[in-house]
């Protein structure tokens, strides 16, 4: 079973709040927010529900932590330098995929709704979609600097709504759709439908690293 990626188990220290924020992510993921109890939260962190309240004051509490933790590490340090290696830059950004992939619950499980009564924490939700719309735009823009991407500036607009619907969308319907697939195969499903919508705009150096990064892909 895939739990979470690299980069964000490395998020996580061994204390024990750290490890019910990285228990809950991963529950509040594979059973969404409301079917997940704070019994099974404590049970899977092995600890007693009072210290889980110790350091959550309820399950609201971890979505913010989660929201925070998923802001703060969001950004990619793209180093370019003097000889750009492609492959390791498609990677990273790649990865970003991944990165939502690890936090899908916050997308899928509609909590805006669920949480409408607090509104500081539904803005707090809405603000990160806008983040991660932004992020998209902005990374299609480097990525088209560094040789990754070939699209007009006109077409900016409509290709980055179109990547944030399919990874939204698939984060929702994945699971619906292949019941009886394990994770691995989810995931890998989801980044294939992202490379086919970018597979227009790929330059054709990348299109050859990518199809060697996701050979099943046809391209």
């Amino acid at each position: 079973m895939i739990n979470l990626s690299t980069r964000t188990n490395a998020l996580f220290s061994g204390s024990t709040k750290d490890k019910l924020l990285k228990g809950s992510l991963e529950l509040f993921n594979r059973k969404g927010f409301v079917g997940v109890t704070t019994s099974l939260l404590a049970s899977s962190a092995k600890v007693s529900e009072g210290t889980l309240w110790y350091h959550f004051k309820s399950k609201k509490s971890l979505v913010e932590s989660h929201i925070e933790l998923f802001t703060a590490n969001f950004d990619l340090e793209l180093e370019i330098v003097n000889k750009i290696d492609l492959e390791v830059l498609i990677k990273q950004l790649f990865s970003q995929y991944y990165f939502n992939w690890d936090f899908r619950y916050l997308f899928r499980d509609n909590l805006i709704n669920y949480f409408s009564s607090d509104q500081s924490l539904a803005d707090k939700l809405n603000n990160l979609n806008q983040i991660r719309f932004n992020k998209i735009k902005e990374e299609a823009l480097l990525g088209r600097d560094i040789g990754i991407f070939n699209f007009k500036d006109n077409e900016l607009e409509d290709l980055s709504e179109i990547i944030f619907l399919v990874a939204d969308n698939w984060f929702s319907l994945s699971s619906r759709k292949y019941p009886d697939k394990d994770e691995s195969f989810l995931i890998q499903r989801g980044m294939g439908l992202l490379i086919r919508v970018l597979e227009p705009h790929l330059s054709q150096e990348s299109k050859k690293i990518v199809k060697n990064i996701h050979g099943g892909v046809l391209l």
